[in-house]
């Protein structure tokens, strides 16, 4: 079952006046598990739905609505799928001790559901028989896959899963059900890189049309997960991983007129080379699992900046993480010259995280709040949404309104782009 945690307003639930607490425990006879089985149920234009109250009390709703239209339940969390394997390059093992973080951040999820629904890479080592049917039968397509290797025992030395090595098995099984996969390798020296990395690229590109895209990405270290004695790719390293990339992309331009593996653009910035630009990635939806994010950002801007009206004499300053400095330099001096205002970058080096740790959508809030101090005065202060969760709160748990607290009399903006806030001033 799921519970209700509230309604949409305007929708049909709010319509059938549907309180919090409210448990839903079946449509049209078929049992509600989770938040996945009310997306894919709600879809039929007829509904039986049978729900409980938290006293017991059963209720039967009879619904008529037009195909495909939700039913505005947000449910309460799911509970998430723990990851079983052991990475060393893990992301989530490189937080800071527990008593630094919110709880959830501690999660390591490797969910099936959340890869459908989310877009979240799953590494497929913890499916039960009963997933697989799950998978097949309410075609969840396509899925996120952390690949990372296709020679089993570099998957296996990589994940310390012995499940870990039956990938090849496991994406002729998604294949033959017709499930469609955007790969992924996180690249790492010494491990997965080098030949390795072309005999996996070549692998997942001979599967044809199952693998819809491959992304690579360098591997990401922090303070705390660094200590073992990983270590991430230097810049010839990553140049050689750029002309493996670029030796598929030719050949899938030419064959299938997409160049279907997509380096990130930290891959690029630290081999010490510009972004590719957004049309590199093919508009590909890669760029919430930070693929192509830099890239997309300048386009994005580029395409806007007519949008922007006369700011003279307006000092604005933007924050960002240590890779987006240069990057957002040159766009701040393009919206000074469009726009006439005073505009500046703060590229901000990582404290929570450490110097590894580049992107901005990992800073926590007191170092937003340092580099404003820090920064000279200001009128208005942008820095990336991704660094804000759903409340509103940073990583450290500095919330929008007591950073904004620190600076009375002045805006302190999260932005996509930079011109959706200044266009409105």
């Amino acid at each position: 079952m799921i519970r209700i945690a509230r309604v949409e307003p305007g929708s049909i639930a709010a319509d059938l006046d549907l309180p919090a607490g409210l448990a839903v425990l079946e449509i049209n006879g078929r049992p509600i598990r989770d938040s996945l089985d009310l997306l894919f149920h709600q879809a039929e234009p007829s509904l039986r739905m049978l729900a409980e109250r938290p006293s017991g009390e059963r209720l039967l709703f009879e619904i008529e609505k037009p195909p495909d239209e939700p039913l505005g339940i947000i449910p309460e969390p799911d509970k998430i799928r723990r990851c079983t394997n052991a990475c060393p390059f893990c992301f989530v093992k490189g937080n800071p001790r527990k008593d630094k973080l919110r709880a959830p951040l501690y999660v390591k999820d490797d969910d099936y559901r959340l890869s459908f629904m989310h877009g979240h890479y799953i590494t497929l080592t913890n499916l039960r028989p009963e997933d697989w049917d799950r998978i097949f039968e309410q075609r969840l397509s396509p899925l996120y896959v952390s690949v990372h290797a296709t020679e089993p025992e570099i998957r296996l030395a990589m994940l310390k899963n012995p499940r870990s090595a039956n990938i090849n098995q496991d994406l002729d099984r998604l294949a033959d059900g017709g499930i469609l996969v955007h790969a992924q390798v996180v690249l790492c020296p010494d491990l997965n890189d080098g030949d390795h990395l072309t005999r996996t690229i070549e692998n997942l590109y001979d599967r044809r049309e199952a693998i819809r895209s491959l992304s690579i990405v360098p591997v990401g270290l922090t303070t705390w997960n660094a200590a073992p004695g990983g270590r991430t790719l230097e810049p010839a390293e990553c140049r050689a991983a750029l002309a493996a990339v670029d030796a598929i992309r030719e050949r899938a331009l030419a064959e299938r007129g997409q160049g279907w593996c997509y380096a990130a653009d930290e891959l690029y910035l630290q081999a010490g080379l510009a972004p590719p630009g957004a049309a590199y990635f093919d508009d590909q939806d890669l760029e919430s699992n930070g693929v192509g994010a830099i890239s997309s950002l300048t386009d994005r801007l580029a395409g806007r900046l007519e949008d922007l009206g006369p700011l003279d004499g307006c000092r604005v300053v933007a924050v960002t993480g240590a890779s987006m400095g240069p990057t957002l330099a040159g766009l701040a001096d393009r919206i000074a010259r469009r726009t006439g205002a005073e505009v500046s970058a703060v590229a901000v080096e990582n404290t929570l995280y450490g110097p590894m740790v580049t992107t901005a959508g990992l800073l926590p809030g007191a170092d937003h709040a340092k580099a404003l101090r820090e920064g000279g005065d200001f009128d208005v202060a942008l820095f990336s949404v991704q660094a804000l969760n759903d409340d509103d709160l940073f990583l450290d748990d500095m919330s929008l309104s007591d950073l904004r607290a620190e600076f009375p009399g002045r805006r302190v903006e999260p932005s996509h782009d930079f011109v959706d806030v200044l266009s409105g001033l």
